[in-house]
């Protein structure tokens, strides 16, 4: 399957937005959003795949998860295994104010 969607560069994720189709009834503004994770094994072992995915989802957690409409599948660059905790939340900040933007 191939990729579908817009394509967002950061420092240490990449991000994949799309549309979140509509159900009947509602306009796509309104359907809520998701946002789902990858971390491949290239990146590290399991500690430190779980140490990036649970920072990335605590600031998702404090800041909004996803915008209402939107699909936002987050990939973890090589870069994201050494980042600290406040330097993952200044990159998805950055991020998470270009995929409003979409």
């Amino acid at each position: 399957m191939q990729a579908q969607g817009r394509k967002l560069h950061g420092t240490g994720f990449l991000a994949l937005v799309a549309r979140t189709p509509a159900g009947a009834g509602a306009s796509v503004d309104q359907a809520p959003g998701r946002v789902g994770f990858t971390v491949t094994k290239r990146i590290g072992n399991a500690v430190i795949r779980n140490r990036i995915r649970r920072r990335a989802r605590e600031w998702l957690r404090q800041h909004g998860w996803a915008p209402a409409g939107r699909d936002v599948v987050l990939i973890a660059k090589e870069a994201a295994a050494t980042m600290t905790s406040a330097a993952i939340g200044v990159d998805l900040q950055r991020l998470w104010g270009k995929v409003a933007a979409c």
